[in-house]
This record gives structure tokens, sequence and C-alpha cells, in this order.
């Protein structure tokens, strides 16, 4: 029994080692193409350009007169956004394009994302500590400006090879706006 106890141990920890290495190796981020990583960059953001309104619609479309009836409504819809948002900065992290500076390049690009599930999970905090009749509305407005508050972190890319794929890739045509070139 205990050979039978031991052996489940070791097969338990081997497993775990297993898992654990491999999230390791998922989060280590890879170089790409400009061509591919322009892609990335801008499919990741394309899902967000979609997920970002669709929520603030369907958090304006909540009754704000009953603050329970809302928070109880907006949380999930709220929470569902911000896995969203985390899943788009695990998506962007593990990629950089293979350029000089690349490696900034992909951490810059994360920001947006970053900016603005912090943000909201900011704004969701908020409304859940907010007791008062204000809060629903105070959530709605948060929502609406929280695009605004974000930082374009295409403008301080540099890199002419990086810039290049951005202005080819059909999927960066409503996220980047390149000029010149």
């Amino acid at each position: 029994m205990r050979a039978l106890i031991r052996g489940g141990c070791v097969a338990f920890a081997a497993a775990a080692l297993v898992v654990s290495m491999a999230g390791v190796a998922a989060a280590k981020p890879k170089k790409q193409s400009p061509a591919k990583y322009a892609k990335t960059v801008c499919g990741t953001y394309t899902q967000l350009e979609t997920d970002i309104p669709n929520f603030a619609t369907a958090v304006g479309n909540l009754d704000p007169t009953d603050a329970v009836a809302f928070k109880t409504q907006a949380t999930p819809l709220a929470n569902t956004l911000v896995t969203e948002m985390k899943a788009a900065e695990t998506k962007l992290a593990t990629a950089y394009p293979d350029v000089s500076n690349g490696k900034k390049i992909g951490t810059l690009l994360v920001t947006n994302a970053t900016e603005f599930e912090k943000a909201l999970s900011d704004a969701l905090s908020a409304l859940q500590a907010d007791s008062s009749v204000a809060g629903p509305t105070v959530f709605k407005v948060a929502v609406q400006i929280l695009p605004t508050k974000l930082s374009d972190p295409f403008s301080k890319v540099t890199d002419q090879d990086v810039i290049n794929a951005f202005q080819k890739e059909k999927l960066c045509k409503n996220v980047v706006t390149v000029t010149g070139g």
C-alpha cells in the first residue's frame, strides 16, 4: 500500500512539474516575422475593437435605476470582458517582431490591452464598492470614457519593417493608420 501511495505521489509530482513547465514554456515570447507579428497584433486588436463596443452597448442597455439589478447584470459582462482582455494581453505578450528592439516593440504593443483591462477592473471594483444609487451611472460613464484614457503605442513604433508590415496587413486597416511610406 505504501508503494502505491508513494507511486501516486511521484506521478502527481511529475504531472505537476510537466504542467508547470508547460506554463513557463507557453509564457516565453517568440520571435515572429514582421508580417506575422502585424497579423498577430492587428488580429488581436480587431477582436478587441469588436468586444469593447459590444460590452459598452450591453452595459448601456442596462437599467441604472435599480442599482442591485444593475450590479448583478453588469458584473458578469465586465468579468467576461476582463477575461478576454487578459487573453489578449497574453497573446500579445507571447510574440514580438524579429527586428532590432523587437522585444521592446512587443512590450509596447501590449500596453493598450493592459491599460484597458486595468481601467475596466478598477471601474468594476468601484461599482462593487458603491452602494449608492449613483453607482450604475458612474460605472456607465466610466465605461464610455475608457477608450479616451488609452495611450497610442503604435505611434511609438519606429522600426520601418514593422511599420511596413502594419501597412500591408489587411487586419491593420482599422487598427492603425500608417501615413507615408
